[in-house]
């Protein structure tokens, strides 16, 4: 199933197949959401961070942050997981995609 095409949920009522379509839309819209954050985070090649680029927005975002540079990858993990309500491989995968 695409972005955009019909959901084909079998014993869903279609305001069901709607709600489920939304909500894993925002998942995986989170997801991206901090793994642009990450790479924004992580600055120019050079360390140095870009002049425009914008600061994290959610203050959860940061803890993460602050959480996989001090070497806390799993607690990262898990306040990722409650804010995003993705999965844990997709979790994880955000989170070592952070600087660290």
């Amino acid at each position: 199933m695409g972005l955009f095409s019909k959901p084909e949920v079998v014993g869903l009522q279609v305001g069901d197949a709607d709600r489920a379509r939304v909500d894993a839309l925002e998942r995986r819209v989170a997801a991206l959401e901090a793994q642009l954050a990450g790479l924004l985070a992580a600055g120019t090649p050079s360390g140095a961070p870009a002049a425009d680029a914008p600061v994290a927005v959610e203050p959860w975002l940061a803890e993460v942050q602050e959480l996989r540079r001090a070497g806390k990858t799993i607690h990262a993990i898990k306040v990722y997981r409650e804010h995003t309500g993705v999965g844990l491989k997709q979790a994880k995968d955000a989170v070592e995609a952070m600087p660290g």
